[in-house]
């Protein structure tokens, strides 16, 4: 059995909704992002091809797998796609294809989308992604339409207090809290399946927002607070709580993870020695659950 990781940051799942027209909403990553693709692959001994093709110029490109053996029957098969040619593309993995995605360095279209990172302390936490492997942590990049508005603040405190016999009142204790709301989708909305991965990745012990560390405010989801119009495109907020104390090295290790710095003018760091390529596989039935 084979299943795509739902922390891989394309999707893959069609929408089951026939009413209304299909969202205008176009899925931008940037050049410079990595688009983290993985499959769990359980009782198997072969991968399914990974091909991604360019929509407009219909050329297909074959990757291979890296592999890394989780145990006895478990094989996590992973690529990382970085460094493309801009355009407009999709991912097949055996006979999954994925939504269209657009490569571009456009400033003015990435202005308008926020960097979305994430990762956990260990693999223990989750079976369905794998965070470190080999030994190495890895972070998901998730590039979203959106930000942060200046009217989507709140504030909180959490005090105690005395009051006197005259009815002053004295702070024994105040902790001030400032929320944000993050907006997810522009003028076009999203899709609801952005959505769904948002309140997916906030269950991870990091998570970034251009390189800025967020946690997630108490128990709050992402709520629907608007519909495009005739489209299956929606807006959605979800508040957030920037991370202030922080732990220095482990920060540091962190956003040095995420900046993919390189050692020696080589991807050292990234790809272990025990890590082996697959072997491409062409012919063959997959079962895989997405």
């Amino acid at each position: 059995m084979y299943r795509i990781s739902p922390f891989t940051p394309i999707f893959f799942k069609p929408s089951a909704d026939r009413h209304g027209i299909r969202p205008r909403c176009v899925h931008v990553f940037s050049k410079t992002d990595r688009i983290l693709i993985e499959l769990i692959a359980t009782g198997e001994t072969t991968s399914p091809p990974l091909v991604v093709s360019n929509v407009l110029t219909g050329h297909n490109a074959t990757y291979q797998w890296k592999e890394w053996v989780m145990n006895e029957s478990t094989t996590l098969y992973f690529r990382e796609l970085q460094n493309m040619d801009e355009g407009t593309f999709t991912v097949s993995i055996g006979n999954v294809t994925s939504e269209a995605f657009v490569i571009t360095s456009d400033q003015d279209v990435l202005a308008d989308t926020v960097l979305l990172q994430y990762s956990n302390s260990d693999n223990r936490q989750r079976n369905d992604a794998v965070f470190w492997i080999d030994g190495m942590q890895r972070f998901f990049d998730f590039r979203a339409p959106g930000g942060f508005k200046d009217d989507n603040w709140t504030f909180a405190v959490s005090n105690e207090q005395f009051v006197t016999s005259d009815n002053d009142k004295i702070d024994l204790y105040g902790q001030e809290s400032t929320i944000k709301a993050l907006t997810l989708g522009n003028s076009d909305g999203c899709p609801v399946w952005f959505a769904d991965l948002l309140n997916r990745v906030l269950c991870c012990n990091y998570f970034y927002v251009d390189g800025v560390r967020y946690a997630r405010n108490e128990s709050e989801v992402p709520e629907m607070n608007a519909e495009v119009e005739g489209l299956r495109s929606y807006i959605f907020k979800q508040g957030l709580q920037r991370v202030l104390n922080l732990d220095a090295e482990l920060e540091n290790r962190n956003l040095l993870i995420m900046r993919r710095t390189t050692i020696d003018n080589d991807d050292k760091y990234r790809v272990s020695h025990k890590v082996v390529e697959a072997g491409e596989v062409t012919e063959a039935t997959f079962n895989i659950i997405v």
